[in-house]
């Protein structure tokens, strides 16, 4: 896979989580404002808490980019380039999907884990991660690629 494609992918995400970043550390001003909460207050473990949420969204999905590319590298070069009737590719792919499906299901609970331990990292380190300012942004990915995906379809038009 090309680099260029690979930031490609990923620049709507690093877009959409520096938007669900700032707007976190707004709301979280309004609330303190608002309330004078010590929870909400805006200070460096609500800016460190989203830089770690970020961070670790970010590189998650390019370890999925990755894994998932590279998994069907390696199943493009076990078919090779040879023409197969219908009967062969259906044959050919029941044979060699199960190493892909795997590599596929090890990449997410890696990825899974990866944000459990930032979680936990962040509710044990609280004096330096505020651990919702840290949640925001990990529970932010699906939203913000399935937004990137709605503009993509209406620009493509």
């Amino acid at each position: 896979m090309k680099k260029n494609s690979s930031i490609k992918q990923i620049l709507p995400l690093i877009i959409g989580e520096a938007v669900a970043s700032l707007l976190t550390v707004g709301v979280f001003a309004l609330i303190d404002l608002a309330f004078s909460t010590e929870f909400f207050s805006v200070d460096l473990g609500v800016i460190l808490g989203v830089l770690l949420g970020s961070a670790v969204t970010v590189f998650n999905y390019l370890f999925l980019i990755l894994s998932v590319n590279s998994a069907i590298n390696r199943y493009l070069e076990l078919r090779g380039t040879r023409e197969m009737t219908d009967e062969e590719a259906e044959k050919f792919a029941s044979e060699n999907s199960a190493p892909i499906q795997n590599a596929i299901k090890t990449s997410f609970i890696l990825r899974t884990t990866t944000m459990l331990i930032t979680l936990v990292v962040a509710f044990l380190l609280g004096d330096l991660f505020n651990p919702l300012a840290t949640a925001v942004p990990l529970l932010a990915f699906r939203p913000i690629l399935y937004l990137s995906e709605i503009i993509k379809g209406k620009m493509a038009k």
